[in-house]
C-alpha cells in the first residue's frame, strides 16, 4: 500500500498520452449496479409507498428521474477534460462553504437537523457535494509548488485547514457521520499525497480525541454507541432499526427468501429504501446476492485504483484516487452499519439506496473518473516506464 502511495506521489511526466476511449468495463459494471439498485429499490419501497402515498412506484419514479439526471451528468463529465477542475477548485470550495452556510439558515429541518434545501418539491443535501469538492480542493492543493507533503507545517496543516471549515459547518447541521467520512477521506488523501507515517499517526490520535469529545456533546450520538454496544438494553428505541436489520439478514440465509418476499420491508424495518436497503437485499437474495453486489463494488474500486496508477499527472492521480476513496469508504461504512459491525451513521449505499443527491453526485464523480481513464497509459508498466524517462 505504501508503494501505491509513492506511485501516486511521483512527479509529472511528459508528453501526455493521447486521448482514448474511457474504461468501458467500469462503465458497464456501474450501470449494472444502478439497474440492480432500481430493481431492489422498487422491491424494498413498494409496500411503504403504497401505504403512505397510494402509489407503490412513488420512490422508483423519483429515483428514475434522479438516475436520468445523474446519467446525463456522467456522460457530459466523461467528455470534459479533468484538468479543468484544477482551476475550479477554489471557486467550487468557496461556493460549497456558502451553500453549507445557507443550509443552516434556509434549510429544511427534519428530525432536529437542517441538512436539506428544498427547491421545486425536490430536496438536495449540500453535504453530499462536500465529499468530492473536498477531494478536488485537496488534490489541487497537493499539486501546489508551495506544498511539501513531507513537511507537517507546509504540507499537512494546509490540508487540514481545507477540511476544518467544511467540517465545522456540517457539524452545526448537525451531521456527525458526514464529518467522520470527510475526516477519513482527508486521511486517505494525505496518504495518497505522500505524507509521513508519523504525521498521519499524529492526526489519527488528535482526530480520535476530538471525535470522542464531539460525540459526547450530544446525548443522541452517545446513545447510538450504547445501542450498538448493548442492543438488548433498548430494543424498541435506539436499537430497533439495527436489530430489525439483523433479523432481515438472518431471514435471508444463503440464497434469500426470493425477490419481493422480504417480510421486514412490511413496515418493520425503517429506512428500508435508504440506509438499510442492503438488509432487504440480504433477506430477498441472501448472502450470495450481497456477495455479488459487493464483488461489483470491489471491481469498480479496483478499476478506479488502476486508473489512478496509470494516470501520469499528479493532479489526475490524486483526484482519481480520492474519488474512489470516497466510494470505498461509504460502501464500507454502509455495510458496517447494516451488519451492526459499527454504530448507525445514516449513510447511503452508493448507486442503490434511494436519494437523489447521493445518486446524482456519485454518478457525476464516476463521469470524472471515466474522463481521467481516457488520458491514462494502456497499462501500469508503460506509465512507470514513461515516468522514469
Amino acid at each position: 500500500m505504501e508503494a501505491e502511495a509513492i506511485k501516486l506521489n511521483k512527479p509529472e511526466a511528459r508528453p501526455e498520452p493521447e486521448r482514448h476511449h474511457f474504461d468501458f468495463p467500469l462503465f458497464i459494471v456501474l450501470m449494472l449496479i444502478c439497474m440492480f439498485g432500481l430493481v431492489m429499490l422498487f422491491s424494498a419501497s413498494y409496500y411503504y409507498a403504497q401505504t403512505k402515498f397510494g402509489d407503490g412506484m412513488y420512490f422508483l419514479k423519483r429515483q428514475l428521474i434522479f438516475f436520468a439526471v445523474g446519467f446525463a451528468g456522467l456522460m457530459v463529465l466523461a467528455n470534459v477534460k479533468y484538468k479543468v477542475y484544477q482551476k475550479l477548485a477554489i471557486p467550487a470550495y468557496i461556493a460549497l462553504l456558502a451553500i453549507l452556510a445557507a443550509t443552516l439558515v434556509i434549510g429544511k429541518e427534519y428530525n432536529g437537523a437542517k441538512r436539506w434545501i428544498n427547491i421545486a418539491g425536490f430536496q438536495f443535501q449540500p453535504s453530499e457535494f462536500a465529499k468530492f469538492i473536498l477531494v478536488l480542493a485537496l488534490s489541487s492543493a497537493m499539486c501546489s509548488k508551495k506544498i511539501v507533503m513531507q513537511n507537517f507545517i507546509q504540507g499537512v496543516i494546509p490540508c487540514i485547514a481545507i477540511l476544518i471549515p467544511i467540517a465545522g459547518l456540517i457539524i452545526l447541521q448537525p451531521n456527525f457521520s458526514m464529518v467522520i467520512i470527510l475526516a477519513l477521506v482527508t486521511y486517505a488523501m494525505l496518504y495518497l499525497g505522500g505524507t509521513r507515517l508519523s504525521h498521519r499517526f499524529l492526526l489519527v490520535v488528535v482526530g480520535l480525541l476530538a471525535g470522542i469529545i464531539v460525540l459526547y456533546l450530544k446525548s443522541y450520538r452517545s446513545s447510538r454507541i450504547s445501542a450498538w454496544w448493548n442492543p438488548e438494553a433498548d430494543p424498541s428505541g435506539a436499537s430497533f432499526q439495527p436489530m430489525q436489520s439483523r433479523i432481515a439478514l438472518g431471514n435471508g440465509g444463503l440464497f434469500g427468501q426470493g425477490l419481493n418476499y422480504s417480510r421486514q420491508k412490511l413496515l418493520f424495518l425503517p429506512e428500508r429504501e435508504n440506509d438499510y436497503i442492503l438488509a432487504i437485499i440480504g433477506e430477498e437474495l441472501g448472502f450470495v446476492g450481497c456477495l455479488l453486489l459487493l464483488a461489483a463494488y470491489f471491481f469498480v474500486i479496483y478499476r478506479g485504483i488502476t486508473i489512478a496508477l496509470r494516470c501520469r499527472d499528479r493532479f489526475g492521480r490524486l483526484f482519481a484516487g480520492g474519488i474512489i476513496a470516497v466510494l470505498a469508504i461509504q460502501v464500507i461504512i454502509n455495510v458496517g452499519v447494516v451488519t451492526s459491525a459499527i454504530p448507525s451513521t445514516g449513510q447511503t449505499l452508493p448507486f442503490v439506496s434511494y436519494g437523489g443527491t447521493s445518486l446524482i453526485v456519485f454518478l457525476c464523480a464516476m463521469g470524472i473518473l471515466l474522463n481521467i481513464s481516457r488520458y491514462t497509459e494502456i497499462d501500469t508498466k508503460n506509465a512507470r516506464r514513461t515516468e522514469e524517462q
